[in-house]
């Protein structure tokens, strides 16, 4: 029986993931705007489920709207993104999440040391010139 429910259970697994991935979108199904916006996710877009490619179609929507700063910011932000390992990723979503449980204020002040962090690296400071940023409760 129980060699039964592990046999099901690993079926009905595999047959989700296949859901998943046959419901994704091919790359070249996309817009040329959309196409345009997610370039950095070009060559990983078909390993993506389809929950991540909904979440970055959304950002290509507004993408036409940003000038081109923006634009570059979102395109740089999107390529790092791309180069992460899986285990990476989990890690970033994980402290992304930690942060969000933050109160408000606890919220801005850790950004507030990371952007100055940000800034010191940008003007070639050593990091230990900024202090360090508290841990995420």
């Amino acid at each position: 029986m129980r060699r039964y429910l592990l046999t099901a259970l690993t079926f009905c697994t595999l047959f989700f993931m296949f859901v998943e991935t046959a419901l994704a979108k091919q790359w070249s199904t996309l817009s040329p705007p959309q196409q345009q916006a997610l370039m950095p996710l070009s060559s990983a877009w078909d390993t993506l489920s389809e929950k991540q490619q909904k979440h970055f179609i959304k950002i290509a929507q507004h993408f036409p709207r940003l000038n081109k700063v923006q634009q570059q910011r979102i395109h740089a932000r999107l390529e790092k993104w791309s180069k992460l390992t899986p285990e990476q990723r989990q890690l970033a979503r994980k402290k992304y999440n930690s942060i969000q449980k933050l109160p408000p204020e606890k919220r801005e002040a850790l950004k507030k040391t990371l952007r100055e962090r940000h800034s010191a690296q940008q003007r070639n400071l050593p990091v230990s010139a900024v202090s360090p940023a508290a841990p995420a409760q």
